[in-house]
């Protein structure tokens, strides 16, 4: 049985894309900019969303990965391609989308040629097939194909009515294809525009621009956009108004954020990868503090994580994403090294908040590779971290409210220490007791932590 599109969806993505659906078919906007940082699913996302569209057979749709073909020179040819492809397989009658498509494909030939002297026949014809042939009249040699493309270029009118046969072609195919979806505009989901060569990622917007602005389709173009508008600078100076200048190309854009962070949590750390707290509770509610009949228990304050849905170690999962500002895939990498200290430490015995916090650590881009008992006294590391990773939320441990940068801390300020000192420590009453105490107890533990946190860094 062919998967369900978004059968594993755990932020609630499908609202999303209902919602976009609607809107692109109000025609107020032909170029959406799906919008998002690397990382944060817009893959899924278009990947989700072409297949309900398709399973609910609501109109045709593209899925263009920009990446992919980046290396194959000219975008329009790869573009045209796979339109080709896979709308010879959707809506209308096939013996008219056939012919549509044909049609389509001698005129996206004659366009390349008009428009890329440098595209010689065989590049045309792996992307086109044999029906290419027909714009060159039947010549086959490449010195031919030189000497028609010289034709059309000295010619611009012929140029520019390559360039209206070739959107009329377009326009009757979307209309073919279109015949069983009431007329829904085709929806051309191009994704991973980010990753592309900078000069190949400005052509293929170009082509975009130039010669698919008809009415019959909707681009949606994902990208990380920030990323997208450093590697145009590359090309066109640092100076260079770079947002100003993606504008023109998009009609208007949406953020695709990660706001259902909660599900994906709750979906993955599950108990059973997650070994209970040493000498210390997490609490993911407030507490009645006069049943506890102790004077030092805290109320919460407005930047605590408190939740109705997770439980103490997804309450602490969700702090460190909070504080290392991570995405989804790189979520994904962090759960995989977890179960390495699931199968390394037999039975749980592993701390969850410092080994989750030292995996975070380095899979950030704040070096982890000191002496694990130097941390505390490093001034310029926690500087460093706490500029580059500020943590806005707080743990609650029923005696005070504390980040997850501040409990960590702890963890290395009794790792520093030693004989009376750390014993001291452990007598002293309150969260660093708790925590000087479980150093006390498995001391050749923490070292292993260090190494397996390191190890797991490797994995990808």
């Amino acid at each position: 049985m062919s998967k369900m599109a978004w059968s594993d969806d755990l932020l609630e993505r499908k609202v999303r894309a209902d919602f976009l659906s609607n809107y692109l078919d109000e025609d107020i906007c032909r170029v959406l900019n799906l919008d998002s940082p690397w990382g944060a699913g817009k893959t899924y996302f278009l990947k989700n969303w072409r297949l309900q569209l398709l399973q609910e057979n609501r109109r045709p749709v593209v899925y263009f990965n920009a990446w992919e073909n980046d290396f194959l020179g000219d975008p329009l040819l790869s573009l045209v391609s796979v339109i080709r492809d896979q709308l010879s397989t959707q809506g209308g009658a096939p013996a008219s989308v056939k012919k549509k498509v044909k049609e389509f494909t001698k005129r996206a030939g004659e366009l390349a040629i008009a428009i890329a002297p440098s595209i010689i026949k065989a590049a045309a014809k792996k992307h086109l097939g044999d029906e290419f042939l027909d714009v060159l009249d039947g010549e086959a040699t490449a010195e031919a194909a030189e000497k028609f493309v010289e034709k059309i270029l000295n010619k611009n009118h012929e140029a520019l009515n390559a360039v209206e046969h070739f959107r009329d072609s377009l326009t009757e195919l979307f209309k073919s294809v279109s015949s069983k979806s009431n007329g829904k505009p085709v929806f051309i989901f191009i994704d991973e525009l980010d990753r592309c060569r900078p000069t190949y990622a400005i052509e293929l917007l170009e082509r975009v621009k130039h010669f698919f602005a008809i009415e019959g389709c909707r681009f949606v173009i994902a990208t990380d956009t920030d990323q997208l508008a450093h590697s145009i600078c590359a090309v066109y100076g640092t100076g260079f108004a770079s947002k100003r200048y993606l504008k023109r190309f998009f009609d208007s854009t949406f953020k695709l954020d990660n706001t259902q962070l909660d599900n994906w949590i709750a979906t993955h750390i599950k108990s059973e990868i997650c070994p209970p707290f040493n000498n210390y509770r997490i609490f993911v509610k407030s507490l009645d503090t006069s049943s506890y009949g102790s004077k030092n228990f805290v109320d919460t304050n407005s930047t605590t994580i408190l939740s109705d849905k997770l439980n103490s170690h997804q309450v602490v999962f969700k702090a460190l994403t909070i504080a290392f500002n991570y995405q989804i895939r790189d979520l994904e990498a962090i759960l995989k090294r977890i179960h390495t200290f699931n199968g390394y430490f037999n039975e749980g015995g592993w701390d969850f908040f410092f080994c989750a916090y030292l995996l975070f650590l380095v899979h950030s881009d704040i070096g982890a590779v000191q002496p694990y008992n130097s941390y505390y006294e490093d001034s310029e590391f926690w500087n460093q971290l706490n500029t580059k990773y500020p943590a806005s939320k707080t743990l609650y441990t029923g005696l005070s409210n504390v980040s997850v940068h501040d409990l960590a801390k702890t963890y290395f300020r009794a790792l520093s220490l030693t004989g009376r000192k750390l014993m001291d420590l452990a007598n002293g009453g309150g969260l660093h007791a708790s925590v000087a105490l479980d150093v006390i107890q498995r001391p050749n533990l923490y070292i292993q932590y260090f190494d397996v946190a390191k190890l797991s860094a490797q994995l990808t």
